[in-house]
């Protein structure tokens, strides 16, 4: 069963809520062993940055999953990679991420795992070293890297080493980060002569839902095997930002802490199109609420006193648990009426990945409890989804049905529902709750 403990820190999306070994880049070395049709011209280096014995690996599984993942026989090194990507505005960066592999080798093939949103790059999963600490990084590793897969998880654009402004919530810039994270990873493997074997997996959680289900979509237009997906599992991702999430933030919530959810995610997206665009954040906030937001953001603080700092600013400011006592009527009018000339609205329109036909076998997860992320979005990518043709061969949902799980908590029955469905297919559904 199940553990029922917090099995990741506070994190910002979830707000109830390093003997280094240095790979130095060489062109001609790394396309030897790549998947035809792949190149690894991104890569830049990678570095050893933590172990897992195979009794430290048991252990953990068993305190996060208890029983419902078998323990491994395989010992797990850890890498922080860096790679070439190109940010939102098409230019070039220099990202990060973690990449794990079974010491014996994967050959159940590569898992790209796409994070729930975080703002201090402390929690960054390239910073996962193997020490049991809560991160989620730290439960992707053990539900898949515990299997026989090997594991890539992108710190995104504004993460991990990249210093720019993340660009939250737009799905399709953080999808080009996960993207350009497989080659880099295959790259590892190779120069380790670990044996990964060519099936490559998508996954992701929150934020990493949706960026999972454009990463999908982008690969579906891609040409070479190297990056064809086998099957995609997602999980409880926003993956209807104009319509289902639109609504839900104006909705009034149950309780404070739905109120400061609500409060963090608007001003994360205030935030970051204030850094990239020089947008005021009195265009969107109350001055109170914009002045905190700029000082919170723009420090070296925990995800945990980042939220504090929002709730305290918002109860000095009697905000009521109310979204519109704490944005401008301007912008509460925008989201009420999906006024796309507002470079927000206009930007969460475009990143919705809900409306299309993917070829990919593809999980979507829910939990019907979730107070975080709707479970309307992935309903209404379901009922899209089916209007468009796509049959239950293709794409179906399981949802996690037992109210005791909530988005923070989820994130363990979540992945092992994607560990199953990577294993065995649309038949490890058949025991859904």
């Amino acid at each position: 069963m199940f553990s029922n403990q917090k099995i990741f820190r506070l994190s910002a999306a979830f707000l109830l809520l390093t003997l280094p070994t240095i790979f130095a880049e060489s062109a001609a070395a790394q396309t030897n062993k790549l998947p035809v049709g792949a190149n690894a011209g991104n890569f830049v280096s990678a570095t050893r940055t933590g172990s897992m014995t195979v009794a430290e690996v048991n252990q953990q599984i068993q305190k996060v999953f208890g029983t419902s993942v078998s323990p491994t026989a395989q010992a797990l090194d850890l890498y922080k990679v860096s790679y070439r990507s190109r940010d939102e505005k098409n230019r070039a960066v220099v990202l990060s991420g973690l990449v794990v592999l079974p010491r014996s080798g994967a050959p159940n093939g590569l898992v790209v795992f796409n994070h729930g949103t975080i703002v201090n790059s402390a929690l960054a999963p390239s910073r996962f070293t193997g020490k049991a600490n809560n991160s989620e990084a730290g439960v992707a590793v053990l539900a898949f890297a515990s299997g026989g897969y090997a594991l890539a998880i992108p710190d995104y654009l504004g993460l991990g080493d990249h210093k720019g402004a993340h660009p939250y919530p737009l799905a399709a810039a953080n999808s080009l980060s996960a993207v350009d994270i497989i080659e880099p990873a295959r790259t590892v493997a190779n120069r380790q002569n670990t044996e990964v074997g060519s099936r490559l997996f998508v996954s992701g959680y929150s934020e990493g839902g949706a960026v999972a289900m454009r990463m999908v979509r982008d690969l579906e237009s891609k040409s070479g095997a190297g990056y064809d997906v086998t099957a995609a599992a997602l999980a409880s991702g926003a993956y209807d930002l104009s319509d289902t999430t639109r609504k839900w933030l104006l909705a009034s919530p149950t309780s404070q802490e739905e109120f400061v959810i609500r409060l963090y995610l608007t001003a994360y997206m205030a935030y970051y199109f204030h850094k990239s665009t020089g947008v005021k954040l009195t265009e969107y906030l109350k001055p109170s609420m914009a002045f905190t937001v700029s000082q919170a953001f723009n420090g070296n603080i925990t995800d945990e006193n980042l939220i504090k700092r929002l709730a305290v600013a918002a109860v000095l400011m009697r905000s009521k648990n109310s979204l519109a006592n704490v944005i401008t009527p301007r912008f509460k009018r925008a989201l009420e009426t999906l006024d796309t000339s507002d470079p927000v609205i206009r930007e969460m329109q475009k990143s919705d990945t809900y409306d299309w036909s993917p070829r990919t076998k593809m999980l979507l997860i829910n939990l019907k409890s979730d107070k975080v992320v709707d479970p309307a979005n992935t309903e209404k990518t379901m009922q899209t989804m089916r209007r468009r043709g796509v049959s239950a061969d293709t794409v179906r949902q399981y949802a996690i049905k037992d109210a005791s799980f909530n988005h923070i908590t989820g994130i363990a029955p979540a992945l092992i529902q994607a560990r199953r469905f990577f294993d065995s297919g649309f038949a490890s559904l058949s025991d859904a709750p």
